[in-house]
């Protein structure tokens, strides 16, 4: 292994390992940085990283991901026959320092890795297209961020779906992906993180926005017309999104018009939309399966 190894983690208390994470760009962050990330966005990685939002809270998810971690490091031991190490070391690159790895198993031997994952059974079409066996693109990005900082020449992702379904893929190093993450973590953490600038704001960061904004002044601001093809996009958005809502209402209407008193709707056999009574006596219409 080439990194360089930045700081012990065996006795360090989890509110400290989230404060070494927050010197640099760990796998988890590679995804919501380069705009592929389904859980997070570059705004929320910039906030953490200046600690300007707090960390997320412990939930029995993430508990039930650090117990499983060990069980699942065995299981893949035992079906794979490939030995794995616990390394409690947060790595650094040693050319670009703000690449950081905390990884879950190193692969003696084979110059590898192992990536631990826990997941719901709703999940599984992320590992499956059919009957081929997919790795979701977050962790494709997190394993090839991975080989950048150690020197990798693949690496493992063992997998428990819905806490009984063992999986596991192999990602083969990807050089010309690997530059690219290294040009796209260095501008992200030169040109935000260090400059104190905001990256592009997204869909999803309604939530941030609403955090970072949660209180008027009773003031106003005047928009300049540098700004006029944003305003523009939101005129046009919104009439786009009025026409979808109501094209969405016509075809639900008529859907109720041939459900009638029926409650549930079949398409081939399957359920596929609910028109039910709720306890206030208002029928609530749900769409349940798709074509």
């Amino acid at each position: 292994m080439q990194a360089l190894r930045l700081v012990g983690t065996k006795d360090m208390e989890h509110d400290d390992w989230l404060e070494w994470r927050k010197r640099g760009i760990g796998g988890s962050d590679v995804a919501a940085i380069c705009g592929l990330s389904r859980y997070k966005s570059a705004l929320e990685v910039y906030l953490d990283k200046l600690g300007e939002i707090p960390p997320i809270p412990d939930n029995p998810k993430m508990k039930a991901g650090r117990i499983l971690e060990p069980v699942v490091a065995d299981w893949f031991a035992e079906e794979t026959g490939i030995r794995v190490q616990k390394q409690n070391y947060i790595f650094q690159h040693k050319d670009y320092p703000f690449m950081l790895a905390n990884i879950d198993r190193w692969v003696p031997g084979e110059n590898a890795g192992l990536e631990i994952k826990n997941t719901a059974e709703y999940s599984r079409n992320n590992w499956f297209d059919g009957q081929t066996e997919i790795i979701p693109t977050e962790y494709q990005l997190q394993a090839n961020h991975y080989m950048a900082v150690t020197g990798a020449d693949k690496w493992y992702v063992a997998v428990l779906i819905g806490g009984w379904d063992f999986q596991w893929r192999v990602i083969e190093r990807d050089d010309n992906l690997i530059r690219n993450l290294i040009t796209i973590e260095e501008n992200f953490w030169t040109q935000h993180v260090v400059a104190g600038v905001l990256p592009e704001v997204k869909a999803q960061d309604t939530d941030l926005m609403n955090y970072m904004y949660h209180s008027s002044a009773p003031t106003s601001i005047n928009i300049s017309e540098a700004y006029y093809d944003l305003i523009k996009r939101l005129l046009d958005t919104k009439q786009v999104l009025k026409q979808a809502e109501e094209a969405h209402e016509d075809v639900k209407n008529k859907v109720k018009q041939l459900m009638g008193e029926n409650e549930l709707a079949l398409w081939q056999g399957e359920k596929f939309c609910s028109w039910k009574t709720n306890a206030r006596g208002s029928r609530v219409f749900k769409i349940i399966g798709g074509l």
